[in-house]
């Protein structure tokens, strides 16, 4: 009973009383975030159908739904929508109490981590950068700016796709523009006139006191600015080709996953295919003496040397990873290639009032159902309607205490449903009951009928509980996000039950069988 106390709810530090409750969605509050699903490249696609667009669709809730929980962020609700031909993604996720600062951590990890288009290539040092490299910087720059004057309603969703598609992009929001560049000799000619509700007229080119840095475009709305910012060289990376002309990038991989060295120090390990093993021999051969990157999106993992072509279908990063970051990463890995981008397009909060107060409810709710259960039993049942009713505080005890240890999330619905499993959990003892009344009018001889009594109702009772535990499996195979902890708790409360019931209430009941208890103090027949 110590441990299934919620006692942080109080503010009462108890030693050994476990982790707290962890709540729901409704209990808690959140944050929603809706992002739109860049269908335009997989449209281009020869086979791309009906069919097509549902399996992108439920593999990106899928994707997205397993980057939330290696946040161990619990009970987050993924939707799908579709608002005017466009199809959005919907995420849900729980706040944290009352933390600012925590809650502010979980939502920007979890937008870090949802909208992250990750992509896994092969790079090597480019040879020289190029006058054809800084015009195609500058194209780039203009492009950017005649898609954001055309699009200046989805501002950042445009930001975004340029940032997933080329390298040296960082964009920001700010009120005061000049503080990004503020100590490091770039100077910002705004004599450019702006409106409230454009962007500006022209590209500014930032410069410092020698040459040129980079491209930028902002956009000035209820004295804020959205800028987003094109270095004018490219990256000193290129993508890495063999000799057909193919990159070694995701379309060539497998999985990845964590190894050890020799000396015990964790790797991460990717394997590819068939091809992709070809065109990796293919480039560590051309690149034996030359470093060879990997990236993850624009992130630089690792540029080892290359010493010897490397014919295997196995890569390994290296670095001063511990167990734990190298588990991180391979997961990252497995789970950031998604099959077509997706943009944040609105952010709101969920308030969790209607379901606190819906909470103390049912609660209540809760209490009063227990005591007038209570009473009912010891008024029809005497003293064994009251060893019933302790059994049942034991079966509350119990399974909040496993819903306790195993982080169950608690949702409103989920705990109606413990409230409600309570009348429910009580029914095998009245049948018990109802069965030893009746071998009492045959046999007159208490300990015989309590006997008899268990032996009859246990077919009938088992019956029933199977058929509900025959529900939750059915619930598990073929169940959708939203309802994944139901059918845990309705299986826990079936098994709690009859635990209870045949173990906890059958050993009291025959103890004050064998005493010298008349029957009518035992059993109102």
């Amino acid at each position: 009973m110590l441990f299934a106390l919620p006692w942080s709810y109080f503010g009462i530090q108890v030693p050994f009383s476990g982790n707290e409750y962890k709540l729901g969605l409704d209990l808690q509050g959140g944050i929603e975030l809706d992002y739109k699903i860049d269908l335009s490249e997989a449209q281009q696609e020869e086979w791309y159908d009906a069919a097509r667009k549902k399996a992108i669709i439920e593999g990106l809730k899928s994707i997205i739904d397993k980057r939330v929980e290696s946040l161990n962020i619990n009970d987050s609700v993924i939707t799908g929508a579709n608002y005017g031909g466009e199809e959005h993604i919907i995420v849900q996720i729980p706040l944290k109490g009352n933390d600012e600062l925590q809650n502010w951590e979980n939502i920007e990890r979890a937008k870090a981590a949802i909208g992250k288009v990750v992509k896994i290539e092969f790079k090597e040092v480019r040879d020289t950068i190029t006058e054809t490299d800084i015009a195609e910087r500058k194209n780039i720059a203009y492009r950017a700016y005649e898609d954001l004057s055309t699009n200046i309603e989805s501002f950042n969703i445009e930001i975004q796709k340029y940032q997933n598609k080329y390298e040296n992009i960082v964009s920001w929001t700010t009120m005061q523009i000049e503080e990004i560049f503020s100590g490091s000799g770039i100077v910002l000619n705004f004599s450019e006139s702006i409106t409230d509700t454009g962007i500006s007229q022209e590209i500014l080119e930032v410069k410092n006191l020698e040459n040129e840095w980079g491209y930028l475009i902002y956009k000035l709305e209820d004295r804020t600015y959205s800028y987003i910012f094109i270095g004018a060289e490219p990256s000193i990376w290129i993508a890495a080709q063999d000799s057909k002309g193919r990159i070694l990038d995701d379309k060539y991989f497998v999985n990845a996953s964590v190894q050890y060295n020799d000396a015990f120090q964790a790797m991460v390990e990717l394997t590819f295919n068939t091809e992709g093993a070809k065109i990796f021999g293919e480039l560590t051969d051309r690149l034996v003496g030359n470093p060879i990157a990997i990236f993850v999106g624009w992130e630089l993992l690792t540029a080892p040397n290359v010493n010897e072509a490397i014919l295997s279908w196995r890569a390994v990063i290296t670095g001063n990873y511990t167990p734990e970051s190298a588990s991180a990463l391979a997961q990252d890995i497995n789970t950031w290639v998604v099959p077509a981008p997706i943009y944040l397009t609105s952010e709101r909060t969920i308030d969790a009032k209607l379901g606190q107060n819906s909470l103390e409810k049912i609660i209540l709710a809760g209490i009063i159902g227990f005591i007038s259960i209570l009473l009912f039993l010891i008024f029809i049942y005497r003293l064994s309607g009251f060893i019933a009713a302790v059994a049942l505080f034991i079966y509350i005890v119990i399974t909040l205490a496993i819903l306790k240890q195993f982080g169950v999330v608690l949702t409103l619905a989920s705990i109606a449903g413990l409230v409600l499993s309570i009348g429910i959990a009580i029914d095998a003892n009245i049948l018990i009951f109802e069965r030893i009344k009746d071998e009492l009018k045959t046999w007159e001889n208490l300990k015989k009928s309590v006997k008899i009594g268990f032996e009859k109702s246990f077919s009938a009772i088992w019956d029933a509980n199977i058929t509900g535990l025959i529900v939750a499996w059915i619930l598990f195979i073929f169940g959708i996000n939203m309802i994944k902890g139901f059918w845990f708790i309705l299986a826990l409360w079936i098994l709690v039950s009859l635990f209870t019931v045949f173990f906890i209430s059958r050993l009291f009941i025959r103890l004050l069988a064998r005493s010298e208890l008349n029957t009518k103090n035992f059993i109102w027949k």
